[in-house]
């Protein structure tokens, strides 16, 4: 196996069919058959189910895909790094922010890497904590900023702040006690909140269970449009953040009541998969995320209890 085959073989696969990938990688389609059938008869399995339309995937090329991707990348970000320095690093560096500080964090962070290292290619995305822990995981990204990484399995995590949850929705203020609201409470809403095993979901069950007050957990969302929607619509309540609320729902008219007694808190923090190697791309993305959060903690924008050195 060598890499000259993995590239063919991911080629061949994200264009559907041999010719296809010939004309776009300007390789004669006999030099890609014969290379993938080496790989075939290497590895001992069948990547490709051939018919007239093209080539499909098997079940096992399917497999095997993801990890040629992960070789592929590692081998370019291998190179990038090679040639990079402290001063001025280059290369691929790719972060998932979670939800809920997407709209916070990805346009300053875009922003003030383009302006210090124009030279690093930085894709940023966003997602719901189980699933920005598992593109951590497998590798797909270098860093992610996630809520309760302790319970993550794999990964090296440095906490960033700490955090209170709000209930939030419309018409709350009656049942304010000067902008909090007690936990036992929310059991008299009708609840929006992310499936299982999402960590806020876990984690409101836990305080749940202990509080002996069972949750009126109406609708499961995992879309924060969705939730949004339901929320603005008032066919449910919703518990997050307080930034949630004033910057990206800040068109709405919701109130945001502190939970209390007890209070419900959570730590997000920056997380690499571990015994991986930072590149010097890398290293340099995190120290600007570091910065960012610091930033938006003392102008305000993030409430909570900074816990960056």
């Amino acid at each position: 196996m060598n890499l000259k085959q993995l590239e063919y073989f991911v080629q061949i696969a994200e264009h559907g069919s041999f010719s296809a990938a010939s004309r776009a990688i300007f390789v004669a389609q006999p030099a890609l058959t014969h290379q993938i059938a080496a790989l075939e008869t290497e590895l001992s399995i069948k990547l490709f189910a051939r018919s007239v339309k093209g080539v499909k995937l098997t079940e096992t090329g399917e497999s095997f895909l993801h990890h040629a991707r992960l070789i592929l990348r590692q081998v370019d970000k291998a190179k990038s790094d090679l040639i990079s320095d402290e001063i001025a690093p280059r290369g691929e560096v790719a972060v998932v922010i979670d939800s809920s500080k997407a709209f916070a964090l990805i346009p300053h962070l875009l922003s003030l890497c383009e302006t210090r290292y124009p030279d690093i290619q930085l894709q940023v995305r966003d997602a719901m904590s189980v699933d920005a822990a598992a593109l951590v995981q497998e590798g797909k990204v270098d860093l992610g900023l996630i809520p309760n990484a302790a319970d993550i399995e794999g990964v090296d995590a440095i906490s960033a702040y700490q955090e209170n949850l709000y209930l939030f929705g419309k018409a709350l203020l009656p049942f304010a006690n000067e902008g909090t609201i007690k936990f036992e409470q929310l059991c008299e809403f009708p609840l929006v909140v992310p499936a299982k095993p999402h960590s806020m979901r876990l984690q409101l069950e836990q305080k749940a269970l202990e509080a002996r007050r069972p949750l009126n957990i109406r609708y499961e969302q995992n879309s924060a449009n969705v939730i949004r929607s339901i929320v603005n619509s008032d066919l449910a309540k919703a518990i997050a953040p307080y930034d949630v609320v004033t910057q990206e729902w800040r068109g709405d008219q919701l109130d945001a009541l502190k939970i209390v007694s007890p209070e419900v808190k959570r730590v997000h923090a920056i997380v690499s998969l571990k015994g991986r190697p930072k590149t010097r791309a890398a290293r340099a993305v995190e120290s600007i995320l570091k910065e960012v959060i610091q930033t938006l903690h003392t102008s305000g924008q993030l409430r909570g209890t900074l816990l960056l050195p």
